[in-house]
């Protein structure tokens, strides 16, 4: 059986999106770098831009202080004026500050180099502000685990099919009864996104088709982002773009929080927020791993830096994994595949690391 999505990168390539002459450009302090599900905003530098959950959108930054020294905002110059998507936030030191959407922009400190996005899910809070690619009204796009999927409005993955030709479904009846079409309807002003077309079906309803393959939902996923349906009789998720890459040596298990990730061996990874104030760090950390209860996941001379895990040098010359720049440590708690005690009797600077990308941090308990 082939890798998850593949099957659909081999139906058709996805093209990277490219600025529209009709388009704004983006202030001169910001920078968009293509994906396949659309644009990531940059600054000047190239260093990924990130929005904050608790800022409401219109409203004004609630990270200032000793926040604004991790999460620098993007300053727009005095004579900058708003356009388009494009607004500025008042700033309680006078300056005013970049916002897409409403939303203001941030860079993180941690970040290193251009495309590092070390601050992504950090804390369930912060996320890297991206411009999605356009998509008909009813349509949307989701971060998973299996990377950006093309979902509908209530997140409920979509499908193309192998069987199918350009433009034209071969899927009926008792074949539509388990792959319901996604159903077209009139569409205001008769403009359509690039990328999409109605289908003409042979029982005179029509049907959305991107990329000229047509769209389906599976009767048998039941929640958001459910993939039950992937490879399945020939059916595919719509992969915009691949979630990255993990080291060979990392696995995934089931656990009472999710789909962790774990070593070979199955022990469970947990990653050490350095984020937190020093205190934490100084005053916890060392002691738990000079009294053995953590054990550094240790890298291999050869070992190389892929998707967001790096390699970093310990104090006794040692090589260690680190997860977003997070070094990462097994717990000599942990018996079993998906055991979570390094968080469960741990405080909040220590967190687990999701399938989905995110992290469980810690109980305090």
């Amino acid at each position: 059986m082939a890798p998850r999505g593949l099957l659909f990168a081999a139906l058709f390539a996805v093209a990277l999106p490219v600025l529209a002459a009709s388009e704004a450009a983006p202030p001169a302090q910001v920078t968009l770098r293509a994906q396949g599900y659309g644009s990531m905003l940059a600054d000047s530098k190239g260093m990924t831009l990130y929005t904050n959950s608790k800022d409401q959108v219109g409203g004004k930054s609630t990270c200032v202080a000793e926040c604004a020294k991790t999460w620098p905002p993007v300053l727009a110059p005095d004579d900058a004026a708003a356009f388009g998507e494009w607004t500025l936030v008042p700033r309680a030191n006078t300056t005013r500050q970049w916002a897409f959407r409403g939303k203001p922009l941030y860079t993180y400190s941690r970040d290193v180099a251009p495309g590092d996005q070390n601050g992504d899910e950090m804390l369930q809070q912060w996320s890297v502000a991206v411009k999605y690619v356009a998509t008909p009204p009813g349509f949307s796009i989701s971060k998973t685990a299996n990377g950006h999927l093309l979902v509908d409005q209530k997140r409920m993955t979509l499908y193309v099919s192998k069987a199918d030709g350009e433009n034209k479904s071969k899927c009926m009846e008792a074949c539509a009864r388990v792959w319901p079409p996604v159903e077209a309807w009139q569409i205001a002003g008769g403009k359509i996104a690039a990328d999409w077309s109605i289908v003409e079906r042979g029982d005179g309803t029509r049907q959305w088709a991107y990329k000229g393959k047509p769209l389906y939902r599976y009767a048998r996923d039941f929640g958001p982002n459910e993939t039950a349906g992937d490879q399945l009789d020939g059916h595919a998720i719509v992969v915009l773009q691949p979630p990255p890459q993990n080291p060979p040596w990392v696995t995934s298990h089931q656990s009472d929080g999710g789909e962790i990730l774990a070593d070979a061996a199955g022990k469970t990874l947990y990653a050490l927020d350095l984020s937190r104030p020093p205190a934490f760090v100084i005053g916890f950390a060392k002691p738990m791993d000079a009294a053995h209860n953590w054990r550094p996941v240790e890298a291999a001379a050869d070992a190389q830096p892929v998707g967001f895990w790096s390699v970093t040098k310990r104090e006794d010359g040692t090589r260690q994994w680190a997860y977003k720049d997070m070094p990462l440590f097994t717990n000599v708690r942990d018996k079993e595949p998906g055991d979570l005690n390094g968080v469960r009797r741990m405080d909040w600077y220590w967190r687990t690391i999701m399938k989905n990308g995110q992290s469980l941090p810690g109980s305090g308990l």
